[in-house]
């Protein structure tokens, strides 16, 4: 199935995409020269940076932009971006947000569930969604991580969810304010998901909801890639809807072995990613989980690791809060957030060709009128930003350690 997809995304792109003609003409290799998944190595990476610098010949020509969904991503490697999909690639990518949930026990039509998020949605009802709700069906909300956490919590207390999906960083946020003000919350399941989750933070969240979490895996770009279920021994890959190659010097690694994660959508033929490169590095297992579920197995996540921001008035800023700060502002390129003191930001840019510096100023006002005045805020322009592997975009010089645990 994974195969048959991917050839006949192949040969739609190299048809209708203008970058993929090129790409694959220069590299001299046509759709039907693909018949295994290591014939994919003859395939350049799609990077980060291609995207933005080849947006528009990235998109089908068959597709009426204004019909698409646009999506930006959450920049979580310091390289924003923005995507496109048709309206009925993203019902495949909700359903396959399904998956997670209801594999490991969820109740569709029952239960009550929370998605935290660092984005600002609605929470307002339809007829009949309100209907639904008042029989018990469908009872879900969201909150904001750019809330105060205080808040965030009194409403999950006065919700009382079964379900609660969030980000790491900040379900280990409120598990301190749940000690500090000796609340308690009963969950059935708690996801987590967007960043990289270490054994201890695990152990501290579980401890305070009392349940064994369940890590998920995935991207804006792709959608859910993989996800735990109750063994814990792995992340299930999602291989019917993704190609999830590990690669190392341009060569697939064998199972236990490390890898850069490149990942080919399978359903989006409006902006077709074939070997994109997340950034991500993880580990392909050979192991069959005890479970008995088929899709195999990844193991190690490394990437995604950052610091958070203590402010003086002792708010502590998860990074994917931060990252909002970004949002609708075109123009950069790459980003970094450096916390060199207490009240001290720096924010080092690369801008896109053709944007000056009314792009600094929107964003030092948005930074301002987030974070307050009690913040000096300095923006350094540059032509690249320094990195040794893979860029962390919030580097914080007031933590004790270089990742917040308690």
């Amino acid at each position: 199935m994974q195969m048959k997809r991917l050839r006949a995304l192949l040969r739609y792109a190299y048809e209708n995409v203008a970058f993929y003609r090129r790409r694959f003409n220069t590299a001299k290799i046509k759709p039907d020269d693909i018949k295994s998944v290591e014939d994919l190595c003859r395939i350049p990476v799609l990077t980060k940076l291609d995207i933005q610098r080849n947006f528009n010949s990235l998109i089908s020509r068959e597709i009426e932009i204004e019909r698409c969904v646009k999506e930006e991503t959450s920049g979580s490697t310091g390289i924003p971006l923005t995507v496109i999909a048709s309206k009925e690639s993203t019902y495949i990518i909700g359903a396959n947000r399904l998956r997670h949930y209801v594999e490991n026990g969820g109740k569709l039509f029952r239960d009550k569930y929370v998605f935290i998020t660092s984005r600002r949605l609605s929470n307002e009802r339809t007829f009949l969604g309100s209907l639904l709700e008042h029989f018990g069906v469908f009872r879900r909300t969201t909150m904001c991580t750019q809330d105060p956490i205080e808040e965030v919590l009194d409403r999950l207390v006065n919700f009382k969810p079964d379900v609660i999906e969030c980000y790491p960083s900040f379900l280990l946020l409120l598990a301190k304010e749940l000690e500090k003000k000796g609340k308690i919350i009963h969950p059935r399941l708690v996801f987590g998901g967007g960043e990289l989750l270490d054994d201890r933070s695990r152990k501290t969240i579980n401890s305070k909801f009392g349940v064994e979490m369940f890590d998920l895996y995935g991207c804006t770009e792709a959608g859910d890639v993989a996800w735990e279920c109750s063994e814990h021994v792995g992340y299930h890959m999602n291989i019917d809807l993704l190609m999830i190659e590990f690669v190392k010097d341009g060569e697939h690694v064998a199972p236990g072995e490390r890898g850069e994660i490149i990942l080919t959508p399978l359903w989006n033929y409006a902006m077709p990613l074939i070997r994109y490169k997340i950034g991500d590095v993880g580990t392909p297992s050979d192991e069959h989980c005890p479970c008995g579920r088929k899709l195999p197995l990844m193991k190690v996540l490394d990437g995604r690791f950052e610091d958070f921001i203590i402010l003086p008035n002792g708010r502590v800023l998860s990074p994917l809060v931060t990252l909002r700060y970004f949002e609708n502002i075109e123009g950069i390129s790459e980003y970094r957030i450096i916390q060199e003191k207490i009240d001290k930001l720096t924010l080092q840019l690369v801008l896109r060709d053709g944007y000056d510096e009314d792009v600094v100023t929107r964003l030092r006002n948005r930074f301002m009128d987030k974070l307050g005045e009690d913040i000096t805020l300095n923006i350094e322009v540059m032509d690249a930003i320094p990195r040794d592997g893979k860029l962390r975009r919030v580097v914080s010089h007031c933590l004790p350690r270089k990742r917040f645990v308690f």
